[in-house]
């Protein structure tokens, strides 16, 4: 039977001294293994700094190709091939910063999940190669546990029930997400035999990876290797932050730092996946 293994990862390392903080924290007393690096950040140098300190931290890429209304941007870039020129350019710049920090890739993701574009995907594909980085992130496969969650929260609500944790993502939302990115992966036909595509769970629920959310998904991970990225804060004022433009929350820091969440790893067998 092929066994349960789990990649934890956080996002924007480099974005926050509280971000950066948060990792370091997460890893160290936490179940936390991976982060994903804004080279181009504030505090970039500061995280490049921080994992140096901690080698059994896997540092990858989080590539940064737009800021704001990722739907807009892609759009614009299905009709300009000069601009997908660019795009490739500028990440190709990104890897070039990251190793230049000192480190070595681990992983190769992005803000908003942008690198999945099918416009940008094949570009993706050729710089993993060139920089031999070894695993992509692919958000897929959140939506049937995510939808459970969420029924399982309004049915408390209804009958009366304990409800152990804040409301559950929208479920138009999640729907939108998921059948937007299933699009999307429907489009991709370029072979990565060579690279590691991993599937990802924390897009429908980004800023709100509660510890309940967590163990639920702990509780129904499917066999082989699963990622769950968080967007964790030392912040307290972040504590409860939904899915804002930057998801960064000290809730999720929680998370990570959680004996339940590690006790339900033993419980069930899951083996968190080292950097090294």
């Amino acid at each position: 039977m092929i066994p349960r293994q789990l990649i934890t990862t956080a996002d924007d390392f480099g974005a926050s001294l509280e971000v950066n903080a948060a990792v370091i924290q997460a890893h160290r007393e936490g179940v936390l293994n991976f982060a994903s690096l804004m080279v181009d950040a504030p505090a970039a140098a500061e995280a490049a700094a921080a994992a140096r300190s901690c080698p059994g931290l896997g540092v990858g890429v989080h590539l940064v190709l737009c800021e704001e209304d990722p739907a807009a941007w892609g759009l614009r870039l299905v009709g300009d091939g000069q601009a997908r020129g660019r795009v490739e350019a500028l990440m190709c710049g990104q890897v070039e910063r990251f190793l230049a920090l000192g480190l070595v890739p681990t992983h190769l993701d992005s803000h908003f999940n942008a690198h999945v574009h099918p416009a940008v995907f094949p570009a993706v594909l050729r710089l993993a190669r060139r920089f031999a980085i070894p695993r992509i992130r692919w958000p897929a496969g959140e939506l049937g546990p995510s939808l459970a969650y969420a029924w399982t929260h309004w049915r408390a609500v209804l009958t009366g029930s304990p409800v152990p944790d804040r409301s559950p993502a929208p479920v138009g939302r999640q729907l939108l997400l998921s059948g937007a990115y299933g699009a999307l992966r429907l489009a991709l036909r370029w072979r990565s035999d060579d690279l590691s595509l991993t599937q990802a769970f924390g897009m429908l629920h980004s800023g709100m990876m509660t510890e309940d959310y967590v163990v639920w998904l702990l509780r129904r991970l499917p066999r082989g290797v699963t990622e769950i990225y968080f967007h964790p804060s030392s912040e307290p004022a972040s504590g409860d932050a939904g899915p804002t433009p930057t998801h960064r929350s000290s809730a999720e820091l929680l998370t990570l730092l959680s004996p339940r969440v590690r006790q339900i790893l033993q419980e069930e067998g899951i083996r968190l996946v080292p950097a090294r």
